[in-house]
């Protein structure tokens, strides 16, 4: 008689040095079911997977898969035994081709002592046929996002796969593209394969699982069918409390009057003539789908891209960023898309990468550029005590922190130190639990009322808008249309799809044929 469940997790737990990650977990996933994983940041769910795929050992606790209790030593093993596994980051080489990726750490089929490229691409077309439709000798940077995780989910399924296991796999996709991403997951579940899905979008949760496992503080405290569950009992569940209870955000503060930011027929990349001005205490958010040069802009701004054309005025002078190194001494803070390959230092620890863009303002003396450590650590305690970061000090290496704590840290980076004038966040809560998303457009908020000017880009359009003074919405890297408080999803929307638009509901708009770049 065949098991009930193709993977079972039975009194999972996991202690590294100060944190208890895993405390008596426990997981059920049913053949041919999706199953959805949620939790705050740090509730457990990185750990649980990093074990199912052996990568690291539990302390106590056992894992069965189809009714037999195994051990899984190492990623070898995890893979015998039919647990695949397809990370936020795909793990697949862009130089090599799109067969070569899908037979990656597999033998390749020879034909006596040389290697059977035609075989492989027979083999390669049939473990994608009901994925993505490409060419097996394309190099694999040549395909998009979208086609590139369809070949990470045809590779996971090669072979007798029994569960598929799906890291925030929509993150950084277009909606057109997450709808791709569903119809794969849906097949390997027509194919009586169990996919384990791990996501902080609790939409797509609740339109694709047949039930969901909620963690907090290392343990499991519930598992629920997806028919019992809207997205605010999933919210309570996840939180502990009431989602009636999380603060909402609060109106931002009026702006002041003095312009700080002045760009007028920027160009460079994709963009294209972009002109628009930002107040003191403003938040300008930047809306448009994927690729519409909402980070291109925010590079240019920063002197990590130089434009081609146009003018940046900071209080009301012209100014040339030559290097990000030139935008910081001037006052400009970036918080990247990407914090991990880009922003955070991720071997060092806490301390290191919130003092990182200041250490001038640590020396000894002037004239002697040891650092004082002593001065780091307070002003970083200090920072940790305001942002709230859940830490176990300054001197903790910061790719232990949950993500939403890691945001924090990057963020108090640009308080530490010389005044900061204007500060641009992409995707300020991406991969960030509700929780800690809150806590972070509130600091934001906070920040503007003191006087900053902010720029925020999100593909989190109801982010956007509800923590922004004004919109301003890019399409193929032209500004194509403003919107003012209050500002709608819809309206939004509307902006990125549409060609022009004279008034939307929820805020008026300025559109490209009009007064796009006009000051509010």
């Amino acid at each position: 008689m065949p098991a009930e469940y193709v993977v079972e997790v039975r009194g999972l737990s996991k202690q590294f040095p100060g944190v208890r990650a895993l405390d008596e977990a426990s997981l059920l996933v049913r053949a041919g079911e999706i199953h959805g994983l949620v939790g705050e940041n740090g509730a457990g769910k990185s750990t649980l997977i990093k074990i199912l795929a052996g990568a690291q050992p539990p302390d106590a606790g056992s894992i069965v898969i189809d009714g037999r209790e195994v051990s899984i030593p190492n990623e070898a093993a995890a893979d015998a035994l039919g647990l695949r596994f397809i990370h936020q980051d795909v793990a697949l080489v862009p130089r090599l081709t799109v067969a070569e990726n899908v037979f990656l750490g597999r033998p390749l089929p020879r034909r006596g002592p040389f290697v059977s490229r035609t075989k492989a691409h027979e083999l390669t077309r049939e473990v994608l046929r009901d994925f993505v439709d490409v060419d097996p000798a394309a190099p694999l940077s040549s395909l998009s996002v979208a086609e590139r995780w369809m070949v990470g989910i045809g590779r996971a399924c090669a072979g007798d796969a029994r569960m598929v296991v799906m890291d925030e796999p929509t993150v950084a996709l277009a909606d057109a593209e997450v709808e791709r991403v569903f119809q794969a997951v849906n097949r390997l579940r027509d194919r009586g394969i169990a996919v384990l899905f791990v996501s902080h979008r609790l939409g797509e949760i609740l339109q694709l699982a047949n039930s969901v496992t909620v963690m907090k503080d290392g343990r499991t405290v519930g598992r629920h069918d997806i028919s019992a569950l809207d997205r605010q009992r999933l919210v309570s569940a996840i939180i502990g409390r009431e989602a009636g209870e999380l603060d909402p955000l609060e109106e931002p503060a009026e702006p002041h009057d003095d312009v700080v930011l002045e760009v007028s027929g920027l160009s460079g990349g994709p963009l294209r003539d972009i002109s628009f001005s930002l107040r003191a205490g403003e938040i300008l958010g930047i809306g448009g789908l994927v690729g519409s040069g909402r980070t291109s802009l925010m590079m240019n701004l920063f002197g990590h891209l130089e434009p081609t054309a146009g003018e940046i005025r900071l209080d009301g002078k012209p100014v040339v960023f030559r290097s990000p190194a030139d935008a910081i001494r001037s006052g400009f803070a970036l918080i990247p898309e990407d914090r991990r390959s880009q922003g955070l230092l991720t071997r060092r620890s806490v301390r290191e990468n919130v003092v990182l863009t200041h250490l001038s303002d640590f020396r000894r003396h002037i004239r002697l550029p040891s650092p004082h450590r002593g001065r780091e650590t307070d002003r970083t305690l200090a920072e940790i005590d305001r942002l709230r970061i859940a830490t176990t000090g300054p001197e903790q290496q910061i790719s232990t922190l949950s993500g939403g704590n890691q945001q924090k840290a990057l963020l108090s980076r640009w308080l530490v130190g010389r005044a900061t004038r204007v500060l641009m966040l992409d995707e300020p809560t991406k991969g960030v639990d509700i929780g800690a998303k809150t806590e972070i457009l509130r600091l934001v908020s906070q920040l503007a009322a003191e006087g900053v000017a902010v720029i925020v880009a999100s593909s989190d359009l109801e982010e956007v808008s509800a923590i922004a003074h004004r919109v301003i919405v890019l399409r193929e890297g032209r500004l194509v249309g403003e919107l003012h408080r209050p500002v709608t999803e819809a309206a939004i929307l509307h902006l990125c799809y549409e060609t022009a638009t004279a008034r939307t509901d929820g805020g008026s708009a300025d559109t490209e044929h009009s007064t796009a770049g006009s000051p509010a």
